[in-house]
C-alpha cells in the first residue's frame, strides 16, 4: 500500500499538469488571436460601451429631438451589392475590413499624393486588417508612384457611382461617395476612412471593434459648447458590423435628402447626431478628442501644419500625449499644406502632423521622392 505522503505527492503533481495545460491553451489560444489580429475584447451582443475610450455615455446627452421611440423604423432595405469580394465575417464583432472611397466624380483621378499614401499606412499599421477595399469609379482606378507601393497590400472594388438614392438624383461627387459608403458599411461591415484620415491608435485596443456602431463628435468652432452639443457626428470615420441597425436607420433619412438643401452635411454629420439621441443604445458616440480634433478652423489647421516644437508652449498639437485614436485631417482646407508633404518634410518633423506621420513613412519613400525630383528635372518643371 501506498504511504499517504506519497499519494499527497501524486495528487499535488497530477494538479500541476492540470493547470499547466490549461494555462497552456489559454496562452494559445491569445497568441493565436493576436497574431492573426482577430479582436481580444467581448464578443458578446451586448456592448461594451462602458469600457470604450472616449466614449459619452447617452445619460449625459440632451434629449432626442423626436419623441423616444419615434422617428424612422429599422428597415430591411433591399440594397444593390456593391461588390463580390469575398470578404471576412465575424457576426459578434466589427470585421478587419478597412475601406475607402474614391474618385466618384468625372474626370481622370490625379496619382495617389503622399498625405493619401501615410494616411493608408496608418490604417495597416494600427488596424491590421485581413482586407482594404478601394471602392473607386470604374476606370478611375488610383495610380502613381505612390499608389505602387501600397497595391500589393490592398484590393480595388470597381463601383459606380449612384445617380439616385431612393429616387432622388444625386449629383456631387462628395454625396455619391456618402452614399456608397453607407451601402458598403451596410452590406460588409469593418472601419470607413476618408483619404485624409490617420489612425493613430489600435481601434480594437481601445475597444471599438465589440460596438454595433462607432462615431465621434465632430466640435463646433464657433462656439465654446459642452462635448455633448457638437457640430454633429462626423462620417469620416464610421466603425460597424454588417447591417447595424444604426446604419439602417441613418441611410433610411436618404429618402428626404435634397441636395439643393441649405444643411450641406444635413445626412452625414447632422442627421446621424439626431438619430444617436433618439436611439443612443445603438451607436457608442466618443467625445470630439478621440478623432476629430484639431478641428478644421484656420487657427487649428496652422497649429498642426505650421513649424512648432514639442512641449506644452510648442505651440503645436501633440498628438502622442492626446491619446487620440485618429486624426482626420480636413483635406478641403488643408489641401495647401498636405500637397507639399515629402518624405524629407515628414522626416525632419518641424511640424505636429510631420512627428505624427513620421510612424507610417515606408523604407521605400525616400527612393521614390529622388525618382519623382529626378522626373520633375528632365520635363523641366
Amino acid at each position: 500500500m501506498m504511504a499517504p505522503s506519497a499519494l499527497a505527492s501524486g495528487s499535488t503533481h497530477q494538479k500541476v499538469t492540470i493547470l499547466a495545460v490549461f494555462a497552456l491553451v489559454i496562452y494559445s489560444t491569445y497568441h493565436f488571436l493576436t497574431f492573426y489580429g482577430l479582436p481580444t475584447h467581448v464578443t458578446s451582443h451586448e456592448s461594451t460601451a462602458s469600457a470604450v475610450e472616449f466614449h459619452v455615455h447617452p445619460s449625459r446627452l440632451p434629449p432626442p429631438p423626436l419623441p423616444q421611440g419615434g422617428g424612422l423604423p429599422v428597415l430591411e432595405l433591399d440594397l444593390p451589392l456593391l461588390t463580390d469580394i469575398p470578404a471576412p465575417y465575424y457576426p459578434n464583432v466589427v470585421p478587419p475590413i478597412v475601406h475607402y472611397v474614391m474618385s466618384m466624380g468625372e474626370g481622370d483621378p490625379r496619382p495617389l499624393q503622399y498625405f493619401q499614401y501615410l494616411a493608408i499606412r496608418s490604417a495597416l499599421k494600427n488596424l491590421r486588417p485581413r482586407l482594404v477595399l478601394i471602392h473607386h469609379r470604374p476606370g478611375a482606378a488610383p495610380h502613381g508612384p505612390w499608389w505602387d507601393l501600397l497595391a500589393p497590400y490592398v484590393t480595388l472594388s470597381p463601383i459606380t457611382p449612384p445617380e439616385e438614392v431612393f429616387g432622388i438624383p444625386v449629383i456631387h461627387y462628395a454625396h455619391k461617395a456618402d452614399v456608397v459608403r453607407m451601402q458598403v458599411m451596410l452590406q460588409l461591415g469593418g472601419v470607413y476612412l476618408d483619404q485624409d484620415t490617420f489612425v493613430i491608435r489600435s481601434f480594437d485596443d481601445a475597444g471599438l471593434f465589440t460596438e454595433p456602431t462607432v462615431l465621434g463628435m465632430e466640435a463646433d468652432p464657433y462656439a465654446e459648447k459642452m462635448e455633448w452639443e457638437p457640430g454633429g457626428l462626423c462620417n469620416a470615420i464610421i466603425v460597424a458590423k454588417p447591417g447595424a441597425s444604426f446604419l439602417q436607420r441613418w441611410f433610411a433619412t436618404y429618402r428626404t435628402f435634397n441636395e439643393s438643401g441649405h444643411e450641406w452635411a444635413e445626412h452625414s454629420v447632422a442627421m446621424p447626431w439626431e438619430l444617436a439621441l433618439t436611439y443612443p443604445q445603438e451607436v457608442t458616440v466618443l467625445n470630439s478628442r478621440a478623432m476629430f480634433y484639431p478641428l478644421w478652423s484656420k487657427s487649428d489647421v496652422k497649429r498642426v501644419h505650421e513649424p512648432s516644437s514639442t512641449g506644452l508652449r510648442g505651440g503645436g498639437w501633440d498628438f502622442s500625449a492626446s491619446r487620440q485614436l485618429a486624426y482626420h485631417a480636413w483635406e478641403s482646407v488643408s489641401l495647401p499644406y498636405l500637397e507639399r508633404l515629402t518624405p524629407t518634410s515628414v522626416a525632419r518633423g518641424a511640424s505636429s502632423f510631420a512627428r505624427m506621420a513620421q510612424a507610417f513613412m515606408g523604407p521605400e519613400d525616400r527612393r521614390i521622392e529622388r525618382q519623382l525630383a529626378m522626373a520633375e528635372e528632365l520635363t523641366g518643371r
